[in-house]
């Protein structure tokens, strides 16, 4: 991938977030606008997903749901896999045949549930989670776009930027050049100032130039 398509997705992302509305938690916006980028049934995210105090921040929809539960009580699946191996893994449940046969046949009683796909979820570095998607039996998406996507939306849900993080170089080590972008984000995108920070320590090494190019009305896609 490169800047531009970082670039391009992030702003689709910023979009997507800002048409979701503010009346839901950031968590549960950022997993529709994924949905709303890259395609699927619905969604659920999970932090801290192999730990006794794992936390699902978000579900879409009761399949997303009960197919999360099930991860969470067989300790197999997509899931659970993707989180210890740092790599998008995939299930299809429309055959028995897996390498998770406890969790693909229980899975196969969910009405909807056809394909299952897990990103690890990053931030400063380390996995902090997974986003799992389900859909029924589309192409699953380009794999740099579905990982940085989930990136993104790591680094949007951390609140507290480390001091190594790339905010604090380059042209983020200014703390009035972040405000400026900041400004530039929300009044652009018309999203509120705490979703634009956290939208903004998703992007790869940015300028503002690059900010100012960002449109609410235009279509990266076209």
């Amino acid at each position: 991938m490169t800047d531009l398509d970082r670039i391009s997705l992030l702003a689709r992302l910023a979009r997507a977030v800002a048409n979701e509305g503010s009346d839901r938690p950031l968590e549960e916006r950022l997993c529709r606008a994924y949905l709303s980028i890259l395609g699927g049934d619905g969604a659920a995210l999970t932090v801290s997903y192999t730990r006794p105090g794992r936390i699902t921040l978000c579900v879409t929809d009761d399949v997303a749901a009960r197919l999360e539960d099930l991860q969470d009580v067989l300790g197999e699946g997509p899931g659970p896999t993707a989180y210890d191996t740092q790599d998008i893994t995939v299930a299809d449940l429309r055959t028995r045949q897996g390498r998770w046969p406890l969790f693909v046949d229980a899975a196969r009683e969910i009405a909807g549930a056809e394909v299952l796909y897990a990103v690890p979820v990053r931030a400063t570095g380390a996995v902090i989670g997974v986003l799992s998607v389900h859909h029924s039996g589309r192409v699953l998406p380009d794999r740099a776009h579905a990982q940085f996507l989930a990136d993104a939306i790591g680094a949007a849900l951390v609140k507290d930027i480390p001091q190594d993080s790339d905010l604090t170089a380059g042209p983020w080590s200014s703390r009035s050049a972040i405000h400026q972008a900041t400004g530039m984000v929300v009044v652009q995108l018309r999203i509120s100032p705490d979703d634009a920070m956290a939208l903004l320590r998703a992007t790869p090494s940015p300028t503002t130039p690059r900010l100012r190019r960002w449109h609410p009305r235009s279509s990266v896609d076209d």
